[in-house]
């Protein structure tokens, strides 16, 4: 991917900074026309450092992909958070295209695709993404014992997003672009076994009945 000649900062407002908007010299993967912007914005993440934040933009089909960068790119890791009570809901988390997001108690899994896009939310923000997806599989499950199981990890999702249900949240990525920030959460290295087992660039969506288990790709 190149970086065109067009540089062209976006103008200031108020004490935000400043964000710069190119043309990179390669096709749309959806669509295959030329001459897709790229946007990117210098972050400074408490506690974690440095990060570059870019969204690459399609003007004639509408195709989108954000991501973050760390500047200080690490091995691939793995974080863990008990989230006990409401006020771990506010526990920070980054999370790169190349992560997989996991809620064990919901049998619940975010898996990067071609599409993935990067985020800087809470621990709440990341339930409530979970939530869109069984809200979708509670009205369009392909069976009714799909859609059964879906709303009834609703209704333990609810608990869990108004502090009342203890659940884990782990984060894996190979790229080590991905961090929960919070003082217990529990960070180590993913052996080369366990990143190379990771999904990248694929698309899954499924929930067993029996396991109430949800996946997608966002």
């Amino acid at each position: 991917m190149e970086r065109g000649d067009d540089v062209c900062p976006v103008p200031e407002s108020g004490d935000l900074p400043p964000v710069s908007e190119i043309t990179i010299d390669t096709s749309c993967p959806a669509c295959g026309a030329p001459g897709l912007r790229m946007r990117s914005l210098a972050l400074e993440i408490p506690y974690f450092g440095g990060a570059l934040q870019t969204t690459i933009l399609c003007g004639a089909c509408g195709f989108r992909h954000a991501d973050v960068l760390l500047t200080n790119e690490g091995p691939p890791t793995r974080h863990r958070l008990r989230v006990r009570g409401s006020s771990d809901l506010n526990a920070r988390v980054v999370r790169s295209s190349s992560c997989t997001v996991r809620v064990p108690e919901l049998g619940a899994v975010m898996e990067p695709s071609m599409r993935s896009e990067s985020f800087i939310s809470n621990a709440e923000g990341v339930l409530r993404r979970f939530r869109g997806v069984f809200e979708f599989l509670a009205r369009n499950g392909d069976s009714e014992a799909r859609r059964r199981a879906a709303r009834k990890s609703l209704g333990v999702l609810e608990r869990m997003i108004d502090g009342r249900e203890p659940f884990t949240l782990v984060l894996e990525d190979p790229s080590g672009n991905s961090a929960i920030l919070h003082e217990a959460a529990e960070v180590r290295t993913l052996s080369e076994r366990e990143a190379r087992r990771l999904k990248q660039n694929s698309f899954t969506m499924d929930l067993r009945p029996d396991a109430s288990r949800a996946r997608a790709s966002r």
